[in-house]
């Protein structure tokens, strides 16, 4: 299907960057987060947006800085406040692309109108809007959306070029790639703070096999093994939020647990449950 809806808020933003310059953060994490800095890096290219890719020590003195998307806006992870408490005083303006968001309140109160909030799930939106009540804040879809699959995986020397990472990635990890493909099914689950329990097995966390690195020219190495290891797999079961919509946008079956917090099955209810029937939610409520 056409990703047209769940692109349309974020490139609504971007619109009046067009043929401007900014400055981008990618998010830091693992291969979930390269898929989404490669796709946001898919949509600036697409809406003719000039970027600099920047880390939290960047001079942005009057600059537009976009905060790459993810769930790093939470009390477990530092990234993303730290970024605010660094650029919120000098920026001229910020844009926190599609996110889960959760705590800060101290930060959130602290924001004016130049700072632009995108949550990714209902919950996220309605605690940034009762927090952070003079910045902008609205509803989008995940960046993930926005990567042009074809681009990433067809390209005609797109095997030569990252099928050697692919290969050393799951070498090193001793993960038997044959052996998960003569599989009924196989389990993609994770192993972090994030964990919510078993989810029935546990054969590759490839989010984790696959975190070869976010920024430009890592990112994009590390979304094509992501995504490769999801379009050769049988039905997937996985609380990796990143492989149920990697499972979307290639049309694979994938039940989606949910993690420590309810961060899938926000994202899961609000872009995915009526718009990607490959993929179903474990005991969704």
């Amino acid at each position: 299907m056409s990703h047209a809806f769940h692109r349309m808020l974020v490139e609504e933003v971007l619109r009046p960057l067009r043929n401007r310059s900014v400055l981008f953060m990618p998010n830091t994490g693992n291969a979930g987060d390269s898929l989404i800095n490669l796709a946001t890096m898919h949509c600036l290219d697409r809406m003719s947006v000039r970027y600099k890719a920047v880390g939290n020590g960047a001079k942005v003195d009057g600059e537009t800085v976009l905060l790459g998307g993810g769930g790093n806006f939470i009390p477990a992870y530092g990234t993303i406040r730290k970024a605010f408490e660094t650029f919120l005083d000098t920026a001229r303006e910020i844009i926190l692309l599609p996110h889960t968001i959760r705590g800060n309140e101290d930060l959130l109160q602290r924001m004016g109108s130049n700072v632009t909030l995108i949550a990714r799930d209902v919950e996220s939106y309605r605690h940034a809007s009762e927090t952070a009540t003079k910045a902008r804040v609205l509803l989008g879809h995940d960046m993930a959306f926005h990567t042009d699959v074809d681009r990433l995986l067809h390209a005609s020397d797109a095997a030569l070029r990252f099928q050697p990472a692919f290969e050393e990635a799951l070498a090193a990890r001793k993960v038997d790639l044959a052996a998960l493909q003569a599989k009924e099914k196989v389990f993609f689950a994770r192993r972090d703070v994030e964990r919510a329990g078993s989810i029935g097995g546990a054969d590759a966390d490839i989010s984790a096999i696959f975190a070869l690195g976010t920024w430009p020219g890592k990112a994009e190495i590390s979304a094509w093994c992501f995504l490769e290891m999801i379009r050769t797999a049988p039905p997937i079961v996985s609380d990796r939020l990143h492989v149920g919509i990697g499972a979307a946008l290639l049309g694979k079956d994938c039940t989606l647990h949910d993690n420590s917090y309810g961060k899938n099955l926000g994202v899961w209810r609000h872009s995915l449950r009526h718009h990607f029937p490959t993929v179903s939610f474990a005991a969704a409520g």
